[in-house]
């Protein structure tokens, strides 16, 4: 039995081939168009309507975290969960933020830099507003004691507190200014 092929097997065979590599290689222009195409979108502005996510991160050109949206973790260290946005400085240390609380309070905080007084307690101007719509400015010092205030209350009224830290006994001094009058209070402190 004679196994060469003959010259139509032949022809056939030329033809499959050559419409396999006709195939293959309209398969691998179009592949080259689609990369050419994604190259040149991956540096277009990137438009959308909405965008839901959790989290939103914004980091600077050496990839540290600069602004961050999101809320806090439910193990958070916070009095009351948040959710808004934090901003942090160039060595990734949070600085402030904007916030609303699960407790109905809404604040905005400017922290001071790490180092600067005591770590956990580095807010040195605060805005915060309560559930009840009472609201209070806060200036504090690097020893983190309240240095003045202003604040209103819900219901009506308020003023400006002023404070005077008398760390050798453990009183606290306050001068109340409103409206109607000047008052002095004291209370002690635990040191």
């Amino acid at each position: 039995m004679d196994d060469t092929p003959t010259l139509p097997r032949l022809q056939q065979s030329l033809r499959r081939l050559q419409y396999l590599v006709g195939a293959l290689s309209t398969l691998l222009l179009l592949l080259a168009g689609v990369t050419g195409w994604l190259l040149l979108q991956r540096n277009a502005p990137l438009h959308a309507d909405s965008i839901s996510t959790q989290r939103l991160q914004v980091l600077d050109d050496r990839g540290v975290v600069r602004v961050q949206i999101g809320q806090d973790a439910n193990d958070g260290d916070r009095l009351s969960r948040s959710a808004g946005l934090l901003i942090f400085d160039r060595s990734g240390v949070e600085r402030g933020g904007l916030s609303t609380f699960e407790d109905g309070s809404t604040a905005l905080a400017l922290d001071a830099p790490l180092g600067m007084g005591d770590a956990r307690w580095r807010d040195r101007a605060g805005l915060r507003v309560d559930a009840d719509g009472s609201a209070q400015l806060l200036l504090t010092d690097n020893l983190t004691r309240g240095v003045v205030r202003l604040h209103s209350k819900g219901s009506g009224g308020g003023g400006m507190d002023t404070f005077r830290w008398d760390m050798s006994n453990g009183t606290l001094h306050t001068r109340t200014l409103t409206y109607d009058g000047d008052e002095r209070s004291q209370r002690a402190f635990d040191l």
